[in-house]
Formats: structure tokens, C-alpha cells, sequence
């Protein structure tokens, strides 16, 4: 994967697809959506870098966080920031080094209760998105959302990243079951999700989606 080579050859904090904290995205979203209802909710990151995001869903509160990339150099720099971060909240976050698409295992089969998906999609190669939406249905437990930070929505040839959009994400997930509860196309520039190679204004469009499954 594209970002499994970036890895590779080494990558810097705030560099590239690296944001160097959390997602702004991300922080407004748990803002507007409050502490986790329950004290046992667990979460998901899929493609997780350094951990950043997956460190502040834990700080918000949920009462654990499996952090997963495929690259072994992410997972080495998600271990040494949640370490160096002195955050009590980091002993929550499990960091798993493995490939997304053979989460199997008892461990993830209950389905978790949130999955933050940023900058993943983007990155896959378009022939394996229905494979993705797939994943993510299996992975979501029934009462689940999958919040879906849409980026970059833009006008542009190839990838990675590929160019996002709303609709695509929709057409990818309604088929498999997942329904959009809340959309919003209308982030401002501070809340637009900005990695260090798109940092400052005017960088491509973020939106963000809310997906629950649907009624039977």
C-alpha cells in the first residue's frame, strides 16, 4: 500500500500524509458529540499512523482503542508517541500491526462501537473499496457508527490519495447495509483535516459522515 511505502522509506512527524496530532476533523466531531454514552465502548482505527487519533478517542473516553497499520515502521512510531506521550489515556490504545482485511479474529467479531475511518480509504486502490465497505460492516457492531472523514474531495486523476467524495462513500456503504445518519459538507477551515503535506488554507474539501446500520 501506498502508505505502507511512505512508511518505509521513512516519514517524519507533520510530514507527508502525517498530520502531527490529532485530526481536526476528529476533535470537532467528539466535541459535538459528547463523552461516550457507556463506559465500555471500544473503538477502532484503521490505518492509524502514529496514533494520534486513535490517543484522543481514547482520552475522550472510550475504554479502549485498537489501532491498526500494516506497516511495522507505523507501528513502532504509534508505540514510541503513545509512550513519549505521558497520557494515562495511552495505556487504552492497543496497537496491532496487521493487514486491515484479515481483522477475523474473536477479538474484533462483538463489532466495535466506533470506527474512524480518515485518510484510509483515500488510500486503497480503487479495486478493493467494495472490499472495504465490506470490512467495515463486519467490523461495526449494531449499534455502532462509522464516522467517515471524507478526504480529499476534490477534482483529480489517480492516487493515492484518490479523490473522495460523498457520494462515492454512500454508493460504497447503503449497498452493504450502512446508512448515512448525519452529513456535513459545511466544516470550516479549522475543522478541515489537513496533513503536513496540505497544511494551512486551501486545501482540498473534508466532510464528514455519520453511518449507522439500518433497519432490517
Amino acid at each position: 500500500m501506498f502508505a505502507s511505502l511512505q512508511w518505509a522509506a521513512g516519514l517524519g512527524k507533520g510530514q507527508a500524509f502525517d498530520v502531527g496530532r490529532p485530526s481536526a476533523t476528529l476533535i470537532s466531531a467528539l466535541s459535538s458529540m459528547g463523552p461516550p454514552p457507556e463506559s465500555d465502548l471500544t473503538a477502532l482505527v484503521p490505518g492509524c499512523g502514529r496514533a494520534y487519533d486513535a490517543l484522543a478517542l481514547a482520552r475522550h473516553g472510550y475504554a479502549k482503542v485498537v489501532a491498526v497499520d500494516l506497516s511495522q515502521t507505523a507501528c513502532d512510531a504509534a508505540i514510541e508517541e503513545l509512550q513519549s506521550s505521558g497520557d494515562p489515556a495511552a495505556a487504552k490504545v492497543e496497537v496491532v500491526c496487521a493487514d486491515y482485511f484479515q481483522l477475523d479474529g474473536l477479538a474484533h467479531r462483538a463489532g466495535y462501537d466506533l470506527i474512524w475511518d480518515c485518510t484510509f480509504l483515500c488510500a486503497l486502490d480503487p479495486s478493493v473499496r467494495e472490499q472495504w465497505a465490506t470490512q467495515q460492516r463486519a467490523l461495526l457492531s449494531a449499534r455502532g457508527t462509522l464516522l467517515a472523514c471524507v478526504f480529499p474531495v476534490c477534482e483529480k486523476v489517480g492516487g493515492p490519495p484518490y479523490a473522495m467524495s460523498v457520494p462515492l462513500v454512500r454508493n460504497l456503504l447503503e449497498p452493504v447495509g450502512l446508512v448515512a445518519e448525519t452529513i456535513r459538507e459545511d466544516l470550516t477551515e479549522a475543522e478541515c483535516h489537513r496533513p503536513g503535506a496540505m497544511s494551512g488554507p486551501g486545501g482540498p474539501g473534508t466532510a464528514l459522515v455519520a453511518f449507522r446500520v439500518g433497519a432490517a
